[in-house]
C-alpha cells in the first residue's frame, strides 16, 4: 500500500513540474527573445563607372583653390590650383567611394562619394580646405597640355569659366631620394615644393570644333582633357 501511494505522489509531482515548464516555455517578454545585429554599413556611395567633378573651396584664413577630380572605374587623377602660383597633381585609385591620395610635394587629398556629389579635405603647402564637388559635364573638367619642358593645367567649371596655372620649371637643386625622406614637411615645402617657378596659365577657350586651345608662352597649345587613368610621367 505505501509502495502504490509513493508512487502516485511521484507521479503526481512530475505532472506538477511539466505544468510549470510549459507555462515558462509560453514567456513572450524580450527578455528571451533572441536578438541579432544589423552588419555596419558603409556611408560611401559607390562612384559611377565614369565622373567628374568640381568645386571652389576657401580656407579659414581666406585663401582660395579649386579642384577637379576624374574617376574612371577604380582610377582616380585631381588637381587643385589657385590660378596664380600653387598647384597639386594627385593620381591613384578609389576604394568603396572613398579617395585618400597625396601628391609628389606632400598635399593631401581625402574625399568620398556622398549622394552624388564629392565632398572632403584638401591641404596644400599645409593650408587645408574643405569642398563638396558637384559632378560636371560637357567640356568641364581637368586640362593639361605641355610643350618644351612646360605644363599648363586648367579646372574649366559647369558655366564655361576656367582657371589654371604654369609650371616652368624648379629652382631647387636636386635632392636625392634619402634627403627628401629626412626632411621635415616645412623643410620640404621650403626647400623643394615652393621653389617651383609657377605663373598664372593663359586662358583657356573653346573652338568652334568642340577642341579646346591656350598658349604656353605665346605658342599655340590643345589641351587635352584629364580622365580617372590620366598619369604624369
Amino acid at each position: 500500500m505505501r509502495k502504490i501511494i509513493r508512487t502516485l505522489f511521484v507521479g503526481f509531482a512530475s505532472l506538477v513540474a511539466l505544468l510549470a515548464l510549459a507555462g515558462c516555455s509560453g514567456n513572450t517578454g524580450t527578455d528571451a527573445s533572441p536578438t541579432s545585429e544589423a552588419a555596419p554599413t558603409s556611408s560611401a556611395a559607390a562612384f559611377p563607372p565614369s565622373a567628374r567633378y568640381v568645386a571652389d573651396m576657401t580656407s579659414a584664413d581666406g585663401k582660395t583653390m579649386t579642384i577637379g577630380i576624374s574617376v574612371d572605374g577604380g582610377e582616380v587623377a585631381a588637381y587643385a590650383c589657385n590660378g596664380t602660383d600653387d598647384e597639386a597633381w594627385f593620381f591613384g585609385k578609389q576604394t568603396d567611394g572613398r579617395i585618400d591620395l597625396a601628391s609628389r610635394f606632400r598635399d593631401t587629398l581625402r574625399a568620398e562619394l556622398a549622394g552624388t556629389d564629392v565632398t572632403g579635405d584638401l591641404t596644400m603647402n599645409g593650408v587645408a580646405y574643405q569642398f563638396t564637388a558637384a559632378p560636371v559635364s560637357g567640356e568641364a573638367g581637368m586640362y593639361t597640355a605641355a610643350l618644351d619642358g612646360v605644363r599648363a593645367s586648367w579646372v574649366v567649371r559647369e558655366d564655361g569659366s576656367a582657371i589654371g596655372v604654369q609650371l616652368n620649371g624648379t629652382s631647387g637643386r636636386d635632392f636625392e631620394q634619402a634627403e627628401l625622406q629626412q626632411l621635415s614637411d616645412l623643410q620640404f615645402r621650403n626647400e623643394v615644393r615652393n621653389k617651383r617657378q609657377l605663373q598664372q596659365a593663359q586662358q583657356i577657350t573653346r573652338l568652334a570644333n568642340g577642341s579646346m586651345s591656350s598658349k604656353i608662352n605665346g605658342r599655340d597649345v590643345t589641351p587635352t582633357l584629364v580622365t580617372g587613368t590620366f598619369r604624369l610621367t
